[in-house]
């Protein structure tokens, strides 16, 4: 949740999240997600609901690799917003 509240923050309105867990994925993207019986997950629909575009999505732990990489880093950079990629990510990035 605190990665939603720090991308609606800094003023991302397209959000694409990927994750390695099937049943987050299931039940986030279902019509009924905004009465789930967990409150995350309502709260998570209420922040998607408020004017952005979002994507939420299943991908294997063996393909995010990138994930991976940042789970590795240094613990000391705890949550935060880079302006540019650590320098052990970039062989993850793809240029547009």
């Amino acid at each position: 949740m605190d990665l939603l509240v720090i991308a609606r923050d800094n003023g991302f309105d397209h959000l694409l999240i990927q994750t390695n867990c099937l049943e987050a994925v299931t039940r986030l993207n279902v019509p009924s997600a905004g009465s789930d019986v967990n409150a995350l997950v309502r709260a998570i629909v209420r922040m998607r609901n408020t004017g952005w575009i979002t994507i939420v999505r299943w991908i294997p732990r063996v393909e995010n690799k990138l994930a991976d990489a940042m789970a590795k880093l240094d613990a000391t950079y705890d949550l935060a917003l880079f302006a540019a990629a650590p320098m052990p990510l970039l062989p993850y990035l793809v240029s547009v």
